[in-house]
């Protein structure tokens, strides 16, 4: 059998990027207009073997933002007018770990500055951002390692069509990233802030007595849409909301204050309820108005379209819906089943017959359930790579060899191809004896993903095998000096192999 290889994405629904504009906040209630700085007077950090928390103790509630950066991965946290204490290195707020890099800048340019801590991470670590009283807690986890001998059996935690199920698909199948906050409380709340007219990017945010007129720079900032705010507006508020779409946050902050908006020509301005705004009027301006009604018909549209669709797949949408749930209670088996009548009812849906497949492989352990839904997908849509993998790791579990080498090659197919097909098939081939095979794919890796601690381990270990202890040894003391967080008894076992190339 083929043990999992777990390789999760930070979801990217669920934090969006807030970095361009925060608030001003004040330290306490009585302090509510001052506009003084957030002050960090002590850091602390703990670093465990696969994760790491660093805790910032300040003196008044922080305000602050988190958002996904990518190429590389990063997590940027940044902090409204943060001040830290004099006697606080900055250049060692993190101390060195194989967890995460932090940059610490400070942003004076900005209004209010800002103060950024961004965090280098590996794509399979997973994060939380939350505010305790006064202080600003962040905790990074890694996932742990796995098995270097093992192909990747993946989880439908991970799986890369859960969260797209729901499209109707095209010839040219859009496969998302694995993400391990699919299972999120924001996911469930998706759809309902959709039936209620919310469709917007959605936001976390945390402001403690934070000027109003700074909030609605912010939601300038997110949504791109011009914000006029009266002069009479004025007051601060408190707001803290976790993944909802800024235009719910928006209402509500407008509903705390008694405002209300008028949005035209994308543009939103803003004033007290008792007071009355006219648009002004341009006889001559036709380009607008063209302009207006093209985005009208194509509104209609896209609602005609919806309401034309097949009571089948409202229906097998309502199952997805369901299915998901189970899932999230752990209950595999009622949720493959689920996901089974849905995909009778969309059978030209790939994503769901690939969810399936994923999900008896990873979780039921049905190797031949698994490759007759991979089949199916694959049957839908020929270029579903993350279908071949799962059909080729269950072709490897029966033992039908060829039928394996078949689906993997198919899996290996993209430009660049799946990183994890290609480490999968790197240790298939090294368990059947296909060792140049696995040096190959292993070599394909590194060129387009780099190096890390299991191909290294991995080439190592063929290099082993085939008596090449040169370049055995060579892979073993890249392994030792990479930096690479290892096992006690993992990086005794290379510091014995390099020292027996030694003598």
């Amino acid at each position: 059998m083929y043990t999992r290889l777990i390789k999760t994405t930070l979801a990217i629904i669920s934090v969006i990027c807030l970095s361009h504009s925060l608030a001003q906040v004040a330290p306490a209630a009585d302090q509510a207009q001052t506009g003084s700085a957030y002050q960090v007077r002590a850091v602390k950090t703990e670093i465990g073997s696969d994760n790491l928390s660093l805790l910032l103790i300040g003196e008044s509630a922080p305000a602050y933002t988190v958002s996904e950066r990518f190429d590389p991965y990063r997590l940027v946290v940044d902090i409204a007018e943060a001040e830290f204490n004099s006697e606080i290195n900055l250049d060692q707020l993190l101390p060195e770990n194989d967890i995460a890099k932090l940059h610490l800048s400070i942003l004076k340019d900005q209004e209010p500055s800002i103060a950024r801590l961004e965090f280098a991470l590996g794509e399979d670590s997973t994060y939380d951002v939350q505010r305790v009283l006064n202080n600003l807690r962040i905790e990074i986890t890694a996932q742990p390692a796995v098995a270097e001998t093992a192909a990747a059996t993946p989880s439908p935690q991970d799986d890369p069509v859960a969260d797209s199920l729901f499209d109707t698909p095209t010839t040219d199948v859009a496969m998302a990233e694995p993400a391990e906050r699919q299972q999120s409380e924001a996911e469930k709340m998706k759809d309902n802030f959709s039936f209620s007219g919310y469709k917007s990017e959605r936001i976390s945010v945390d402001f403690y007595k934070i000027d109003i007129h700074n909030v609605f720079r912010l939601f300038r900032e997110i949504s791109d849409i011009n914000i006029i705010v009266d002069e009479a507006v004025n007051g601060s508020i408190t707001i803290a909301l976790n993944d909802v779409p800024w235009e719910f946050a928006l209402d509500i902050v407008l509903n705390l204050a008694d405002l209300k908006k008028e949005e035209r020509f994308n543009t939103i301005v803003i004033y007290p309820k008792d007071k009355q705004f006219i648009w002004p009027e341009r006889a001559m301006d036709n380009l607008s108005f063209e302009a207006d009604v093209e985005v009208v018909q194509q509104e209609a549209l896209i609602i005609q379209e919806s309401a034309s669709q097949p009571a089948e797949i409202m229906q097998a949408k309502e199952l997805l819906r369901q299915a998901r749930a189970v899932e999230q209670k752990d209950d595999f088996e009622e949720a493959a089943k689920l996901y089974e009548k849905a995909a009778e009812l969309w059978p030209d849906n790939a994503k769901i017959t690939t969810k399936l497949a994923n999900l008896y492989l990873g979780r039921l352990n049905m190797n031949a359930k698994a490759l007759h839904y991979g089949k199916l997908a694959l049957e839908k849509a020929p270029d579903n790579t993350k279908a071949a993998l799962y059909c080729a790791i269950s072709s490897a579990n029966m033992d039908r060899l060829p039928e394996a080498v078949d689906y993997f090659t198919q899996s290996i197919s993209d430009d660049p191809p799946l990183e994890e097909a290609l480490f999968s098939y790197a240790a298939f081939s090294e368990n059947n004896n296909q060792e140049r095979i696995a040096l190959k794919l292993l070599d394909t890796y590194s060129q387009h993903y780099g190096d890390n601690l299991h191909s290294l381990l991995s080439r190592a270990r063929i290099y082993d095998k085939l008596g090449e202890y040169e370049k055995a040894t060579a892979n073993y003391k890249a392994l030792l000096s990479s930096g690479f967080q290892m096992r006690l008894d993992l990086k005794e076992y290379v510091e014995q192999r390099v020292s027996a190339a030694i003598r």
